[in-house]
């Protein structure tokens, strides 16, 4: 399977609140860099983190493109993340998520956008 298909499967299995699925195709000692710096280390603690976003916010990711590198080794995709902030008030923000894959799995998610989200607020 191709890494543009993987990513396709994990954005599918996130918006349907499928953390089981979308986590395994993630290593065990994989990296979530997220938008305001913050880094988290490991499978599980990468499922926790996402997962908590996700649901807080009531999070979806929509209007995907996804571009590869040459390699195949990277799958950068643009997005609009859609959701509710804090305050209940819905938004919708351009972001992009780039995934890395070494051995046939994804070692690293880069989740950048301008405005960060948290899990507290």
């Amino acid at each position: 399977m191709t890494l543009t298909e993987e990513v396709e499967i994990i954005l599918a299995a996130i918006n349907r609140r499928d953390a089981d699925h979308w986590i395994s195709f993630f290593d065990d000692e994989a990296v979530l860099d997220l938008p305001e710096g913050r880094r988290v280390v490991g499978r599980d603690s990468l499922r926790d983190t996402l997962s908590t976003l996700v649901l807080k916010h009531d999070l979806g990711l929509e209007d995907t493109v996804l571009m590869v590198d040459g390699a195949g080794f990277r799958v950068a995709v643009e997005c609009t993340i859609s959701g509710r902030g804090g305050d209940r008030r819905t938004f919708s923000l351009p972001a992009v998520l780039v995934f890395e894959r070494e051995d046939h799995l994804i070692t690293r998610l880069s989740w950048l956008m301008s405005t960060p989200l948290n899990a507290e607020g």
